[in-house]
């Protein structure tokens, strides 16, 4: 009886350290993590999609190596950019016995995920999710990002802008009225207000994200003589119809974005590349980087595609949760002292106590029209930081 006492207990801390770590492979005595992902394969960022995975698969082939004892592997589901499908994709990762998740991308979606993922005490690293809002560690609980705010990203738009000749009252708005285009344009507008500038005629003016005909918002551009620059709150499909429609009424202002639609992704929604020319947007910079993981993602770049950066902080999110789960004790708390000088391919990231990361500041980058230059039609010459503002790179 006493052997049988003992027995229940063993067993019964194998399963409490289990729920924290993992479980145990009894094929091959390895312990298996599962780490989940959330991707938006459909939605308007799926042409990034395919580049995020690269980036988690190749985090998860590192863990197996650096970590022989443990069998990472990676659960991946749609979020369909979205907080309806990421919360039905974030159940399915909580069925399925992740530890914590990757992701998302699309801030709403990551919205979303959250209230599904915190009520089952299960963490998240976004890689690209920027609205503000997240940072209110209250309201979303368990929440950590490896990038910046937009609360960040907007002045350095503005001064992107202002380095570029916008002027006062020359300027509108497009953005989606999703958690990203709204929360970005709001911070962009307020930091061009801030520097003492105002917008032109045409105002901000908001598009629900599943807009496909923008001949009306193009129309108030190019029917506005004082507006000769636009900045584009959108994400990549919307931010090509926004561009094709403003070129068919003949406009040939400035036009600008933030972080939605930067990178190459951009030209396969484009119907005439040489439309994109000129477009110049800004994306987090990825500090020092270290590990090799950089080199590797420029090795294979123009088949990998996405943003840059996103691949990067992909990449991080899972190493961060994988490093954190071979650690002892409760996985929210090793991820907070994983998080505190991690040594990432994005660079060394420190969460804040509300789950932030301060960033090195944003890439500002220029579309040339055309892919077959020697940096893919998409170059980043310049960058802005909070305490230099715009400089060349």
């Amino acid at each position: 009886m006493e052997s049988t006492k003992y027995q229940v207990l063993a067993l019964a801390l194998i399963f409490v350290v289990s729920a924290f770590t993992g479980c145990v492979d009894e094929e091959d005595d390895k312990t298996t993590v599962k780490i989940g992902f959330m991707n938006p394969i459909t939605g308007p960022l799926e042409p990034d999609a395919p580049g995020f995975t690269w980036g988690a698969n190749e985090a998860i082939s590192d863990l197996n190596k650096a970590y022989p004892d443990y069998n990472f592997e990676l659960v991946e589901v749609d979020s369909g950019c979205d907080g309806t499908p990421a919360a039905a994709g974030a159940q399915t990762l909580v069925d399925s016995g992740v530890v914590a998740v990757a992701g998302a991308a699309c801030s709403g979606a990551s919205m979303g995920a959250n209230a599904v993922l915190s009520a089952a005490g299960i963490p998240m690293i976004s890689y690209a999710s920027t609205n503000p809002g997240l940072s209110n560690a209250t309201a979303y609980p368990l929440f950590y990002r490896v990038v910046p705010s937009d609360a960040i990203q907007g002045p350095a738009g503005a001064d992107m802008m202002a380095d570029a000749g916008v002027t006062t009252g020359s300027l509108a708005i497009l953005h989606m009225t999703n958690d990203y285009g709204s929360g970005l344009a709001d911070s962009i507008k307020g930091a061009w207000e801030e520097d003492g500038h105002t917008l032109c005629g045409a105002g901000m003016q908001g598009y629900e994200d599943t807009t496909t005909d923008f001949s009306a918002l193009a129309g108030s551009i190019s029917g506005d003589s004082d507006c000769t620059a636009v900045y584009l709150s959108s994400y990549i499909q919307d931010a090509a119809g926004i561009i094709e429609a403003l070129k068919d009424d003949g406009w040939d202002g400035k036009i600008f974005a933030g972080d939605g639609p930067a990178g190459v992704g951009l030209y396969e929604k484009m119907g005439d590349n040489a439309e994109a020319t000129g477009l110049t947007v800004s994306a987090p910079r990825a500090g020092s980087t270290y590990g090799d993981f950089e080199a590797r993602y420029d090795a294979n770049a123009a088949e990998v595609g996405s943003i840059k950066t996103y691949v990067l902080t992909t990449y991080d999110a899972v190493m961060m949760i994988g490093e954190a789960a071979t650690m002892s004790g409760a996985i929210n708390d090793n991820i907070k002292s994983v998080g505190t000088g991690f040594e990432g391919a994005s660079g060394k990231l420190t969460f804040l106590d509300n789950g932030d990361v301060g960033g090195a500041g944003y890439d500002i980058c220029t579309y040339s029209g055309d892919t077959s230059d020697a940096n893919g039609g998409y170059s980043c010459t310049k960058y802005w930081t909070a305490t230099g503002g715009v400089q060349s790179a």
